[in-house]
């Protein structure tokens, strides 16, 4: 553009536009001077620059450019502390709306329908794909068509750019050949054809025989967790202690609260009195949030956080605690379809860190009974949370934030009542057994009997649970031993096809909600690649086929593992 260099600031390039260098003539034709016309149309500035001395130009354009981006970097600054105004201005919105969320919890839930509606958790989902993930590689073939749930549909008739031409193959062969054996090099080149047509055939057909057993896997999957869902149903309908403990699972599970809420209970039915004894994990006062608003500081080019006063929080932590105290009542007599609730125990429990000794303590902050006839005569749209547990003679002490330990009103029976007796399934097996095709329940009591032989050798104890078929706990390992000791839950599942990633995530949650140190899923297929994945920084064990009947060997059982005779005899 210029006949000479004109180098300006790096912030300023591809934003400055300059016309050619023009000469201004005075009337007898003589050169005056020369200009050149400048422009920023981010910043809205114009300038011509001139000069009688062609030489100087330069300097006074570049001179500009600095002028220019002074200004630029003014703006650019004006700018960021506009940004850094209107971030501490949506900090203090999102800060007054969690406020407020805290504040509403109670009234939250009243336009909730807290009732389990089977129908909307049945799985009904189509099985989908991403077409890469057929493959090995990760790369789905171009010539490949895929419907949108990724299952391969036709090979596509469009030109393969790595497939050979008549040309190309003809360059391969010397002077000669080319001259005199055209028939042959036609010949190889159609034999290439028929290979490549072959090979995408091959690809094509491996693609669709591996959309098919995924699906399959997907739908057996699907089928057992529906399969599940339908079993606990028939149980709360019957009033069976698991079905009503499961169905108020569901409720308290369905039940939305902000995401730095534990969510986190126990529950015991006892069916002579119809009560449900819920021990419910509640937030610490930490947890919730502790600043008001946020403002710009412009002279220290700082957002500042105005923390809520100690009296503030203490107030904030003792309405919310009421309120998941009063709210968590509500929905469960609310959900409540068979009349299976008379009464309901609510223990409120808070899980921190003592300041004093920098242990991590566990205690009942609160605790209450309310029966269901006289909680549904209350107008909770109209009442005081903390005026209500005291009307329903609740047991807290004076300042909630305090987080004083008192008795609850009633306790969780520590048995286990899902232990059922163990029987023996080996002395029966046959040498040479198919394991994949034993009854479930047999297999359940084969585990137990494999891994109390596993751990007798530090006195540990394994007892199966009620069987149940729905994917729970199988199995519950108490291990003494001061190393490896503490308590490890064990999912067996005799499975034909790969068990999927969900299995692996039920049993990672099952080892969170039951407090144990680790948790093993036994299975008589193998896993998929995901189920590797996640579980590799977990505390799971993931034992298949192959480890079972190493397993069995190792403590004298001959047993193999045949996974398309297991699925035809089923």
């Amino acid at each position: 553009m210029f006949s000479f260099n004109v180098s300006g600031p790096k912030d300023l390039e591809d934003k400055v536009n300059f016309s050619k260098v023009y000469e201004n003539v005075t009337k007898t034709g003589k050169v005056s001077s020369y200009g050149v016309d400048m422009s920023f149309p981010e910043m809205g500035l114009r300038k011509t620059v001139k000069s009688q001395d062609f030489n100087i130009l330069p300097g006074k354009i570049e001179d500009t450019l600095e002028q220019w981006n002074k200004k630029y970097q003014a703006h650019l600054e004006k700018l960021r502390k506009e940004q850094r105004q209107q971030s501490a201005e949506q900090k203090t919105e999102q800060a007054q709306e969690a406020l407020k969320e805290l504040q509403n919890l109670l009234t939250h839930t009243l336009s909730v329908d807290d009732t389990v509606h089977w129908d909307r958790l049945k799985r009904t989902e189509k099985f989908s794909i991403v077409p890469n993930h057929l493959f090995e590689d990760g790369k789905a073939p171009a010539y490949i068509r895929f419907s949108n749930r990724g299952e391969p549909k036709e090979i596509q008739a469009s030109q393969d750019p790595h497939a050979p031409a008549f040309e190309q193959v003809k360059r391969e062969y010397g002077f000669l050949t080319r001259l005199f054996k055209g028939r042959e090099i036609r010949a190889d080149f159609q034999d290439r054809q028929i290979r490549r047509k072959g090979e995408r055939e091959e690809q094509f057909g491996y693609a669709k025989r591996r959309f098919a057993e995924l699906e399959a896997e997907f739908e057996e999957e699907k089928a057992r967790e529906n399969e599940a869902l339908f079993a606990t149903k028939e149980r709360y309908e019957k009033g069976e202690s698991e079905g009503v403990e499961e169905y108020c699972d569901l409720v308290l599970s369905h039940s939305q609260y902000p995401y730095y809420f534990p969510q986190d209970w126990i529950l015991e039915y006892r069916p002579d009195t119809k009560m449900l004894l819920v021990s419910y994990q509640l937030p610490a006062p930490e947890n919730l949030p502790q600043a008001e608003s946020y403002k710009y500081i412009k002279a220290r080019d700082q957002i500042e956080e105005k923390p809520l006063k100690q009296t503030e929080i203490d107030k904030l932590y003792e309405s919310v605690i009421y309120q998941i105290c009063i709210r968590t009542l509500h929905e469960l007599f609310e959900a409540d379809q068979i009349d299976a609730l008379e009464s309901v125990v609510f223990n409120g429990v808070v899980t921190n860190t003592n300041p004093a000794t920098g242990q991590e303590e566990t205690k009942t902050i609160l605790s209450v009974s309310a029966t269901k006839e006289e909680f549904e005569r209350f107008d909770l749209s109209k009442v005081d949370p903390k005026a209500t547990f005291k009307h329903l003679k609740g047991v807290s002490a004076n300042k909630i934030a305090e987080l004083a330990p008192v008795p609850p009103v009633a306790s969780l029976d520590k048995t286990d009542k899902r232990i059922v007796e163990g029987r023996t399934v080996t002395a029966d097996m046959e040498t040479g057994a198919n394991v994949a095709a034993m009854p479930w329940d047999d297999f359940e009591h084969l585990v137990r009997e494999i891994f109390e032989k596993e751990f007798a050798e530090s006195g540990g104890e394994v007892h199966i649970t009620q069987a149940s078929a729905d994917g729970g706990i199988d199995g519950i390992v108490f291990d003494p031993d001061p190393l490896r000791g503490g308590k490890t839950v064990i999912q067996a599942k005799r499975y034909t096809r790969v068990v999927g990633i969900s299995a692996v995530r039920d049993l990672y949650g099952a080892v969170i909600n039951e407090g144990a140190n680790k948790g093993i899923l036994i299975t008589t297929a193998d896993y998929g690649k995901d189920s590797y994945e996640f579980a590799k920084d977990k505390p799971i064990q993931l034992i298949n086929g192959g480890n079972l009947l190493s397993l069995l060997e190792k403590h004298g059982h001959s047993a193999r593992i045949d996974l398309e005779e297991a699925r035809n005899a089923n």
